[in-house]
């Protein structure tokens, strides 16, 4: 036979069966980056056969830290009648030095981590939000997937008499403010007037924000203060206005139209919906009614188009250790961060202009004025972490990797001693102050709790399988602990059904649980986990009913509230040897197929980054 007949022998082929599937370009690496980004590294192989050229692995240093700290000695109190102690160690005086070994350094045996991909928790989750791509690693056939909502709206339909408005934005003025930060309500208070005493001249767009307000204030407030002014059901009424404030978006033509009103609407909807608009260039600012002086009234629609544009920011930069990405960069914007001033018109200002006090005097602002400053870390460090390339093609690129996350570990608790004194510990203000400042200090504590996580993630599951890693335990789990004790043993109060209704709170704490759980599942075969068994489990169980509470207002609650009770079976089976493997396929499937009635709740879906398009909104405030 001729050589020209001769079968030729194929290349052999390194892209991962994924990618070749998908006709993606892949990395070559195991697992790729492509499949990294999707959320399926554990998916990510070659096909059988195939000339594998693994990836360099990473030898621990000969050296790695081999002594126990004083603090990881320290015994955790066992729970005691469902009450959970501080633990002995100090999360704000940990340094990396103190870093130990969880791991045996060989072991026969299988270990339940071993298998585990390193975005575990992240894609659990992302499981809790319903993002979709966690769905579709399990392969499930969603046909119960939400469609538009039954509800039919009017246009122009105030829902509520005057007095019950009134009501209701002086409630949101006091309680929940804090949260978005994005709306002067003094100035939208008297627009509601100026709306009731004459209907027929409303913009479209302001009516888009006036429904989003109030089914922001619907969806947080506790019902018993709307039974007071004859609101009897505050979820199906915020549901209603969720939506009549997207119709009103849409009738506004509001990308076209542009104007900050309508975006202040869609930062106000996350709060609801948490998934919704797909905007582009609404980056003309119009002025709203006025009803101050010109100049005070230009001062206050600046201050808050830079409260507009830093809420654009914060929820880009904060999800950067999650999406690995970010639509806004520094360098496009000079924008700076709002003043810390008061709402009241008549303290507000002065000869000069808008009085900015120092951080140390509580207002609106002092929340989300730390966040700011928080995701700030957060991008510097995503910016650091870029700069060193990716680890698998650096010497030592891995460890190069978390030196930076230790550093950034550092800065943040840096951060956490320089907030304002009265977000650090009890302060000596009047009574009503002291219970709005208690509870936003406890959720800015377990946000904060939130970004040790969120900085540590890509070492969350190395930290149970090289000792190398070990600090990212001893650094998160005191604080994620007292955080989750913090919010779960909470005393039942009006303002705390505020607190309950938030949707990052209820990520968080779904969060922090899930944590403690891997702790326990996978700590179990070293035999020395850093808190006690019995306290995780009590944490968990607490959790678990504080969730429960909310399944029927929020998707995320209830999807929560199975995962926690499916990672405490799962525990007690491979506790009693009935399992020994740790299937995250399985626990989606198991979730997924408890959510048989997802239009009991509201849209609760999470907002995945900020869409370029509103990004580009306010540029040049």
């Amino acid at each position: 036979m001729s050589s020209g007949h001769r079968r030729k022998r194929p290349r052999p082929s390194y892209s991962c069966m994924e990618c070749t599937r998908r006709k993606l370009r892949c990395s070559k690496q195991i697992p790729c980056s492509a499949c990294v980004e999707r959320g399926v590294a554990q998916y990510c192989r070659r096909r059988t056969g195939s000339n594998d050229r693994g990836t360099p692995s990473v030898t621990p240093c000969s050296d790695a830290i081999n002594n126990l700290s004083p603090a990881s000695h320290s015994s955790p109190v066992r729970t005691q009648q469902g009450n959970i102690t501080t633990s002995p160690m100090n999360p704000d005086t940990i340094d990396v030095h103190c870093a130990v070994p969880m791991l045996q350094e060989s072991r026969p045996r299988r270990r339940v981590v071993d298998n585990v991909n390193e975005d575990a928790a992240v894609m659990l989750e992302f499981l809790a939000l319903s993002r979709q791509r966690v769905s579709q690693i399990a392969q499930i056939d969603q046909t119960h997937i939400r469609g538009q909502s039954s509800i039919l709206t009017e246009a122009y339909e105030l829902l509520f008499t005057l007095k019950q408005v009134r009501t209701m934005m002086a409630y949101h003025q006091d309680c929940i403010s804090w949260i978005h930060n994005v709306v002067h309500l003094p100035t939208f208070r008297d627009q509601c007037e100026s709306l009731f005493a004459d209907p027929t001249k409303v913009q479209p767009c302001w009516l888009a924000l006036y429904y989003a307000m109030l089914a922001v204030t619907l969806y947080h407030a506790d019902p018993g203060i709307l039974q007071e002014i004859h609101i009897p059901s505050s979820t199906q009424m915020s549901e209603l206005c969720y939506q009549k404030s997207l119709d009103s978006l849409h009738r506004a033509d509001f990308m076209i139209n542009h104007n900050i009103l309508s975006i202040q609407a869609i930062c106000l909807l996350i709060y609801v919906g948490h998934n919704l608009g797909q905007s582009d260039r609404i980056s003309v600012l119009l002025a709203s009614a006025r009803t101050q002086s010109a100049r005070q009234q230009w001062l206050i629609d600046h201050e808050v188009s830079k409260r507009v544009w830093w809420f654009l920011v914060r929820q880009d930069w904060l999800q950067i250790p999650f999406n690995n990405t970010y639509t806004i960069h520094p360098t496009q914007f000079n924008t700076p961060m709002p003043a810390n001033c008061e709402e009241d018109v008549d303290l507000m200002f002065s000869t000069a202009g808008i009085i900015e006090h120092d951080q140390e005097h509580f207002t609106q602002g002092s929340y989300t004025m730390v966040l700011n400053h928080v995701a700030v870390l957060i991008w510097k460090t995503q910016d650091k972490m870029c700069q060193q390339g990716h680890p698998n093609k650096v010497d030592d690129g891995l460890r190069k990797l978390y030196t930076e996350v230790i550093q950034a570990d550092r800065d943040l608790r840096e951060l956490m001693n320089k907030m304002p004194s009265f977000f650090r510990g009890p302060t000596t203000s009047s009574s009503m102050q002291e219970v709005h400042i208690k509870f936003q200090r406890e959720v800015l504590f377990l946000a904060l709790a939130h970004k040790f996580y969120s900085v540590h993630r890509h070492f969350q599951i190395p930290s149970f399988k090289d000792p190398w890693f070990a600090y990212t335990k001893v650094s998160c789990l005191p604080i994620i602990r007292r955080s989750l004790a913090t919010i779960v043993f909470s005393p039942e109060e009006p303002y705390f059904y505020i607190v309950r209704s938030m949707w990052t709170v209820n990520t968080q704490v779904l969060t922090a649980a899930v944590w403690l759980l891997f702790e326990l599942i996978f700590s179990r075969d070293d035999g020395r986990p850093l808190i006690d068994e019995e306290e995780i489990r009590a944490l968990a169980l607490k959790t678990s009913r504080f969730l429960q509470i909310n399944q029927t207002k929020s998707r995320i609650a209830k999807r929560g509230f199975v995962l926690i009770n499916t990672l405490l079976d799962l525990d007690r089976r491979i506790e009693s040897g009935d399992r020994e493997h740790f299937n995250i396929k399985d626990i989606v499937s198991q979730v997924e197929g408890n959510d048989d009635h997802p239009t009991a709740a509201p849209a609760d879906l999470h907002c995945d980054a900020v869409n370029s398009g509103i990004v580009g909104a306010l540029e040049g405030v």
